[in-house]
Parts: structure tokens; C-alpha cells; sequence
């Protein structure tokens, strides 16, 4: 992923959410508060751009400039100090000086004021009465009413239409029956174009034939009806105007050539908001959405572990930390005795992340990251390369020696543990992760494309603030525990060599060059196929952290789902040493992740019987042996060889590759035909067949 240009973002701005502001203006009897999520499901399922399903209404978290009103109710923001994931962040969006938690205050800090959370706006504004059928917007509309008159059951949040009639039944006039309060449900049609715009659906115009022969209204702002039926033959949805009586069926629009009809993208983003200006219309291809669409909104977000510093720490440690907190924090000190100071009176939780570090080294730190001294050369790639985040992560984890004495700042405790002989002619080291915190960041999102699938284009990354260039991002952290194994480097690069001529390989880089060239967005920057293809050691690897997150998942008290994995997989380059790891770990925003079931595995004899249980159920799957004779070919593109739902899948949570790159053959030998037959990485540690 590369740098956002800094080019100026050219928009119309309107008026940012303010839900502090609105609730005055509803009155007493109605509560803000409208739902909670998690606070991960901010960075990956429900954040900022994303619509959010209520059990009656859909929101939209708002972008940043909403956020700063409710961290002024709050009193000011949270910090998460973690200088390596602020540098990576920095990497994508320059100007981010803080990663902050998202505003909230607890339930029992509310109970006789109002509530501090997530600025969100109702979207789509177009709703429908479920019992007339009257399609209308509630910004134009004064029929539709907001009812939360519940304080401590926000879901029954709901838009009613007051009065309504309800249909007209056979041989009566519409509006002919009593009129009662009826619940209002999102109209479900939107556009969005791949420049991560958003917008409603120009239900008026469209019917009215905007987009052809026009229809002359008698009026100019006509009631509308929504009417839908079942059909089998796609959507059966007519729009309908009471006053000139035109109609379309939404079906024209799912047809071939349908998408010709749609209007221009007017540039929104309802999250900010903010319009294109007529003078530079946004020229990206729209598309018909449903509300909830799996390819509405694909996170980009950051995550990195955080560890504690290495026993040795140089000066270019220290100034790449410095750099990494917010530019205030050493505003004042200008001298070293200024920071003699701030070691005394400076904010307690940033003085504990320099602990143990001479005066004179956290001063020469200061400097550097200042360009008052020279600095030391800079060994990170300029770019965002991934793999940069995870080396550190892979320097600390094979050195558990170090790290044997919990760091209470940096919450990270490892301790090594013996490898069972059986597992030896293939693991060299297990180390159990009795603790670790987890530090995630949200840097934008897209739309109808995921991130990869664009070259990580920085121009498709939509925008968290009106100006483009925000100055902090959402940032969580995560706290679990986990077991860490590490593969002999010899074995493993014994074992690759051999793979790389086979025939198997060969169909798989084959397929993913298809893959790559007909799931590739149109509007993506130039990708190379080889640079996005993981090598045999990654994907042996990864099809073992899945065998293991299935058998840790009977006996640690996890929930698969709640198991994730973390591979340190590469070969060895002239800027960096080969790797070849697995990190199983669960993490969760409180205690929940540290109940110590997982870690109790990384026990010697309780780890052999794991993972040697876990090789024994791969030698056979329930669909084999359709699954183990699995290879691409011809023009199959998919990504994956001997692997499915019975035997090698797992929860897209759990997953850093969406169920990519797995293939049993790489860990287990198959009797899959001579043909694609490939030696195992892990079969030594079977008996042969009839022992």
C-alpha cells in the first residue's frame, strides 16, 4: 500500500453530524442513542462509510469531523501510544499526528445525561411504510416520525409513518381505512461508483425518465409508492408517482445494459458530507447497490503487535519511537534540561515508554527525529511493504529469552517451551505468548472493489475528513495470549526448493495470474502477478495454521471463530533473513482473550497431541477424492488446491487470506496421482503407511 497523494481534495462541504445538536431539537422524549458494535467491528464490519443494519433503521458512522464534537463531550480523546503502528499509518496518510479510541463513555456515566459514542446519520434517508407503500425521504417528508422512547432498549429505534391508511384492498380507494402508526424501513436501492462514492437513489427522476424521455410531473415534488411481489425472475420492484401516475420496474436496471440508465455520480460522500463541485464531476463508472451489499465497504486498515524494546536498544531505536508519537508531546522541550523535566512532570503512560533509556539517548532521539542531529540510516522501505511490519514481530518471538518477564507497558509476556521429539525433525522452537496486546488502525475504506484488488491505489481510498487529510485515525487495542511455533529454516528451504519445479506449483502461479488479471479492477494500478503470489513455504504454512486453529478450537475454549492466525513466511532476500512461523493468538478488546486455554497448548506434550491429531484428520476429507485430487487448470482461476469447507476452511475472521493459498498436498503427501503428487512438509512427522 503506497502514500495518499497530497494533491488538494476539491469538494462541496455540507453540514458535519452533530447528534448532540439534534437531540434538543427532537425533544426529551426521544433518546440518541441508536445500537452499539464492538470495537473491532469499527475497523472491519461497521465503520466510518459503512451502513449499519438496525433491527429497524440503518445508520452511518460519520467521519472524523464529527467524531471531534464528541470528544469534546467526553473531555478529550484517548491515545493509543503505539509509535510502530502511527510510523506504518504515517506511511499512507503523512499528516497523522495521534491514533485515537473511539469516543465512548460507559452506561452507567449517562444515566441522567446524554450518551457519548459514534456520531452516526440516518442513511438511506429514503424510507418506506410497510403498510401503505409511501416511498419518501425524511428530510423533504413530515409524515414519518422518529420514535426511541426506550432508554436502555436502543434497538426498538424505529421511523413510523403516522397516519397511515394502509393499501387498498380490492374495491376500495387507497386512504380509504383508519389511520394508525406504521413502522418505515429503509428503501433499499443505492448507487455507488468505484471512486468510494455513495448516494441515494434517484427514485423521482428516474421515474419520471431523466435518463430518456422525460415525464412531465404535475407537480414538484410528487408522493411516491414502492410496490414489490415475489418473482423468480429477479427484482420485481415498481416505483410508481401518485400524482402523474408514471412507473419503472427496478428490473430494467439488473438487465443487460442497465447500468447506461443510472445517473452521473454526483460525488458524495454521505459520511463527511460532501459533494463533487460542478466544475470537477466525478467521471467514475456507477453501479445499482443493495443497502448492506457485500461490496459496499472493504476496510484498509493497520494492525501491528505491540512489543517491548529489544535488551540492546540503539539510537535509531529510539528516534524511530520518538517519531512515532504525536509531534506535542516534546513541544517543549528544547534543551536537555527541559526533558529532565518532562521525565519528571510529563504525561505518565508516554515517560513509561522510555524507561531504561539514558537521558542523553532519548535527547540524541529528540534531535533526529527533529533533523537537528544526523540521523542513522534508514533501513525501512519509503513504501508500506507489510512484511516491514512483521519483521519486528518476527525478532521478538524468536527471541523469548528476552521476554520472559511480563512488560507491563507493552502488556507482552513469551517464555519458551521444549519441543516434543516427535515434532523436532520439522520445529525448531515453541514459544507460548502467555500475553499480547494487539494495536489496529482504520485508514479509509473502498467501494465496490476491495483494497487488493485495485494495486492498493491510494486514489481509491475514500476520505475520513472534508479536507482529505486528517491529522489522527481510529485506533483499538486488543488483548489475548497465544502460541508461537517456528519451523526449521533448513527443512523448510530443503523442501521449497523441491516445490518449485513441481507441476502442482506450476498450475497454481498459472491460476493465479487468471485470477489476478480477471478479478483485477478495471480502474487498479499496473500489478505484477509474481509479486502477489506467497511462496510454497507460505502456503504450506498457512494450511497448517488452519489444521491448527480447527484442532485448537476442541480443547482450548476458544470458539474457532475467535482464533486467528498471523504468518511470518518469506524467503530470504538481500534486504531481509527468511522466516517461517505461526502465530495462533486470540485477542479481544477486555479480558475475554486471556483466559489462558489457548497458551496451556503451547505445553509440550499437549501441543504434539494437538498437532499431530490435526495431521491425522487432514490425511482425509469428506470430499474426498474430489478435494484431494483438486488442481486449477484449463481456466480455472481459483486459489486453493486440495482444500474446502470440510477440511481446511475457517471463518473469514480467523483468515488473513480470505481462504486463500491453502493446499493439504503442501503439508501431508496425498495419494492424489502422480501427476500433481508433491512431498509434504510435515509428512515426517507421520509413521509410514502400515507402521
Amino acid at each position: 500500500m503506497s502514500q495518499v497523494p497530497e494533491e488538494e481534495v476539491t469538494t462541496v462541504a455540507g453540514v458535519v453530524a452533530n447528534p448532540f445538536g439534534e437531540l434538543e431539537k427532537v425533544g426529551a422524549k426521544n433518546h440518541s442513542r441508536v445500537g452499539s458494535v464492538r470495537p473491532s467491528a469499527l475497523l472491519y464490519t461497521s465503520g466510518i462509510g459503512a451502513t449499519v443494519d438496525m433491527p429497524h433503521i440503518a445508520v452511518m458512522p460519520q467521519g472524523l469531523d464529527a467524531w471531534e464534537i464528541a470528544y469534546s463531550k467526553q473531555g478529550g480523546p484517548q491515545l493509543v501510544l503505539v509509535p510502530r503502528l502511527l510510523a506504518a499509518v504515517r506511511k499512507m496518510l503523512p499528516r497523522v499526528e495521534e491514533l485515537r479510541q473511539p469516543p465512548w463513555v460507559p452506561e452507567k456515566a449517562h444515566e441522567s445525561g446524554t450518551p457519548i459514542g459514534i456520531p452516526t446519520r440516518v442513511f438511506p434517508q429514503w424510507l418506506r411504510c410497510t403498510g401503505c407503500d409511501l416511498l419518501a425521504p425524511i428530510s423533504e417528508s413530515t409524515k414519518f416520525e422518529f420514535v426511541n422512547t426506550s432508554k436502555h432498549r436502543p434497538d426498538k429505534a424505529q421511523f413510523v409513518h403516522k397516519s397511515c391508511k394502509g393499501r387498498a384492498k380490492k374495491g376500495q380507494k387507497q386512504g380509504a381505512l383508519e389511520g394508525r402508526p406504521r413502522l418505515a424501513v429503509p428503501a433499499r436501492y443505492l448507487i455507488a461508483c468505484t471512486d468510494g462514492h455513495l448516494d441515494e437513489f434517484p427514485y423521482v427522476e428516474w421515474v419520471h425518465g431523466a435518463d430518456g424521455d422525460p415525464v412531465k410531473c404535475k407537480v414538484a415534488k410528487p408522493e411516491m409508492r414502492m410496490l414489490e411481489w415475489r418473482s423468480n425472475l429477479g427484482p420485481q420492484v415498481k416505483i410508481s408517482c401518485m400524482a402523474c401516475e408514471a412507473s419503472r420496474n427496478i428490473a430494467e436496471l439488473t438487465r443487460a445494459g442497465g447500468e447506461e440508465m443510472l445517473p452521473d455520480c454526483r460525488g458524495r460522500h454521505p459520511h463527511l458530507p460532501t459533494y463533487a463541485p460542478a466544475e470537477h464531476p466525478c467521471q467514475a463508472d456507477v453501479r445499482l447497490m443493495l443497502l448492506g451489499a457485500a461490496n459496499q465497504w472493504f476496510p484498509a486498515s493497520v494492525s501491528v503487535l505491540v512489543l517491548p524494546a529489544r535488551r540492546h536498544i540503539t539510537a535509531a531505536d529510539v528516534a524511530e519511537t520518538v517519531k512515532g508519537l504525536p509531534a506535542v508531546t516534546f513541544a517543549d522541550v528544547q534543551t536537555l534540561d527541559d526533558l529532565l523535566g518532562w521525565r519528571k512532570y510529563g504525561p505518565k503512560d508516554v515517560r513509561s515508554i522510555f524507561d531504561g533509556i539514558a537521558d542523553e539517548a532519548l535527547w540524541n532521539g529528540i534531535q533526529v527525529a527533529r533533523g537537528q542531529a544526523v540521523p542513522e540510516p534508514e533501513s525501512s522501505p519509503s513504501g508500506f511493504d507489510p512484511i516491514s511490519l512483521l519483521e519486528p514481530e518476527w525478532d521478538t518471538l524468536v527471541h523469548p529469552e528476552d521476554f520472559e518477564r511480563e512488560d507491563r507497558r507493552a502488556g507482552f509476556r513469551v517464555r519458551p517451551v521444549e519441543v516434543a521429539q516427535a515434532l523436532r525433525p520439522v520445529l525448531s522452537h515453541v514459544v507460548a505468548v502467555e500475553r499480547v496486546k494487539k494495536a489496529n488502525a482504520f485508514v479509509g475504506f473502498t467501494r465496490i472493489d476491495a483494497l487488493d484488488r485495485v494495486g492498493d491505489a491510494p486514489s481509491r481510498i475514500a476520505p475520513l475528513v472534508q479536507s482529505g487529510k486528517p491529522k489522527w485515525v481510529p485506533a483499538t487495542e486488543d488483548r489475548g495470549e497465544g502460541v508461537f511455533l517456528r519451523f526449521d529454516e533448513d527443512v523448510i528451504r530443503a523442501w521449497e526448493d523441491g516445490v518449485l519445479g513441481s507441476k502442482v506449483w506450476q498450475s497454481h502461479v498459472a491460476a493465479h495470474e487468471r485470477n489476478l488479471k480477471r478479478r483485477q479492477s478495471r480502474t487498479a494500478e499496473a500489478i505484477d502477478p509474481a509479486d502477489r503470489m506467497p511462496p510454497p513455504r507460505y502456503w504450506a504454512l498457512h494450511t497448517m495454521s488452519h489444521l491448527l486453529i480447527r484442532e485448537m478450537a476442541m480443547s482450548s475454549g476458544y470458539g474457532s471463530a475467535s482464533l486467528s492466525e498471523r504468518l511470518y513466511a518469506w524467503r530470504e532476500t538481500d534486504a531481509r533473513e527468511a522466516a517461517a512461523g505461526i502465530l495462533i493468538a486470540t485477542t479481544s478488546p477486555d479480558s475475554e482473550g486471556t483466559l489462558g486455554g489457548l497458551v496451556d497448548l503451547a505445553r509440550t506434550e499437549r501441543l504434539e497431541e494437538v498437532v499431530l491429531d490435526a495431521l491425522h484428520r487432514a490425511e482425509r476429507c469428506s470430499s474426498d477424492p474430489i478435494c484431494a485430487h483438486r488442481v486449477p487448470a484449463g481456466q480455472e482461476d481459483f486459489l486453493h488446491g486440495a482444500a474446502c469447507h470440510f477440511c481446511l476452511f475457517v471463518s473469514e475472521t480467523s483468515c488473513e487470506k480470505a481462504n486463500r493459498f491453502l493446499d493439504r498436498r503442501f503439508v501431508l503427501t496425498l495419494n492424489a496421482g502422480a501427476e500433481h503428487a508433491v512431498d509434504g512438509l510435515l509428512q515426517p512427522l507421520l509413521p509410514p503407511f502400515g507402521a
